[in-house]
């Protein structure tokens, strides 16, 4: 039987709402798998929030644990170094022992042969023992005789006394003689510095003698001529010595305790009534005047011709 068209448009209304009834159910079930999937989708999220927050500490953790090793591996470099120097100190110690070792073996044989000369000396000592008795009894006569030389000595000693009386008034009288000795030098110096400097052309306006400056120093003959000056040291035997101290000592202060000479030349010079000829050459190689007595009871220059005086 052929379908009609109605029974068509039923049989396609019936599809219809079927198909309705399909996609409201299939939209039910798709609203709930999107519920669903909001629902898993709020947690992911939250999971995700989770996973960041455990991300950034995790980070950090990883910071903290770079900055750690950097420092491990600072204390590493540190602790290789400190490795090194010990290896170093080590070796030395190792070269140190070496040599000590071998110090103790010299040691050792230094030992051995002091123990051969203890032996040898403990045979000396014995050999010594007998000496010494035998020293005793010459000790013991000897005694007695230093006895009787005791009683010498003193016999010697009172006339010793008288001789050392004897030789005090000597010698007081030599210290006498000496200082009169000084005055004749001096005294001699004095008259015939201005007819000995005069045959140089040197014309001294002033001449002064023992000029002195109470506790600082004393000059024994000071003579001036214009803008010069010359100080001589009187001896009645000159020695070098003397001429070392003149020159290092009381010539270069003459301008510091007679500050009116500063402006002057200051020569210097030497008289003694004894002296050998090296010293007189060694005094007039350091640049001074030099005086002594001639046959007649005067005084004379011994300086060679060419003799060229030192400013001082």
């Amino acid at each position: 039987m052929k379908e009609s068209r109605m029974d068509r448009i039923e049989k396609g209304m019936e599809e219809f709402f079927r198909g309705m009834a399909e996609l409201r159910e299939s939209q039910k079930k798709t609203d709930e798998h999107i519920l669903e999937l909001k629902e898993s989708q709020k947690k992911t999220d939250e999971q995700i929030l989770e996973l960041k927050e455990s991300q950034k500490k995790t980070d950090e953790s990883f910071r903290r644990v770079h900055e750690e090793i950097l420092e491990l591996k600072e204390s590493q470099k540190k602790t290789d170094e400190s490795f090194r120097r010990v290896h170093e100190e080590i070796l030395e110690l190792k070269e140190s022992q070496k040599k000590t070792d071998e110090q103790l073996n010299r040691t050792d044989e230094q030992l051995n042969r002091t123990d051969e000369q203890l032996s040898r000396t403990d045979e000396q000592l014995s050999r010594t023992d007998e000496q010494l008795s035998r020293t005793d009894e010459r000790l013991n006569r000897t005694d007695e005789r230093l006895n009787r030389t005791d009683e010498h000595i003193n016999r010697t000693e009172a006339q010793l006394n008288k001789t050392i009386k004897k030789l005090d008034d000597i010698g007081a009288k030599l210290g006498e003689m000496g200082i009169i000795q000084g005055k004749v030098a001096e005294d001699l110096f004095y008259r015939n510095v201005r007819h000995v400097f005069g045959q140089k052309n040197m014309a001294f306006s002033d001449v002064r003698r023992n000029l002195k400056k109470k506790g600082v120093a004393e000059y024994d003959i000071v003579a001036v001529e214009n803008d010069t000056v010359l100080v001589v040291s009187v001896k009645n035997k000159l020695e070098r010595y003397m001429i070392d101290d003149f020159l290092s000592g009381k010539l270069p202060k003459f301008r510091q305790v007679f500050p009116q000479y500063r402006d002057f030349r200051l020569l210097g010079g030497v008289g003694a009534l004894v002296m050998d000829d090296g010293v007189g050459r060694y005094a007039e190689k350091k640049g001074l005047y030099v005086m002594t007595q001639n046959g007649e009871g005067g005084a004379m220059l011994v300086n060679r011709k060419n003799f060229t005086a030192k400013e001082f």
